[in-house]
């Protein structure tokens, strides 16, 4: 007699078997964890006050009723990552807030340059 459960494996006791147990193998398939990237979202310019890409209750929900995971934030149409564009940036680029480039923050009234940001969602 043997038992097979997921929360404690396979388990086969000799006292409760005529003979010995066998050398049994047993193998798990966990749930994979499905994560998607979405597509770049350029939701304003920077004509205004800045360039707002922003999350949550003062923003947008990217992934539907899920929180989005991770975030990538880079200036429009180039490769270029947020934090390697030269610009002072006082709501980093994270999946709870998104991005936020305000043009008073920046010297000499230059203003923000144009973001772009996508999600992993789950």
């Amino acid at each position: 007699m043997y038992h097979c459960l997921p929360s404690k494996g396979l388990v086969c006791r000799n006292s409760q078997n005529t003979g010995c147990c066998k050398d049994y193998e047993i193998r798990y398939k966990c749930p994979s964890a499905s994560t998607t990237w979405t597509s770049w979202f350029d939701r304003d310019n920077p004509s205004g006050t800045g360039d707002w890409e922003h999350v949550g209750k003062t923003g947008f929900n990217p992934c539907s009723n899920n929180d989005p995971i991770k975030i990538e934030c880079r200036v429009k149409g180039t490769n270029q990552r947020w934090d390697l564009a030269g610009q002072v940036i006082k709501t980093k680029c994270t999946p709870s807030e998104g991005f936020v480039c305000v043009n008073n923050d920046q010297p000499s009234g230059q203003t923000c340059k144009d973001y772009e940001v996508r999600f992993m969602c789950p």
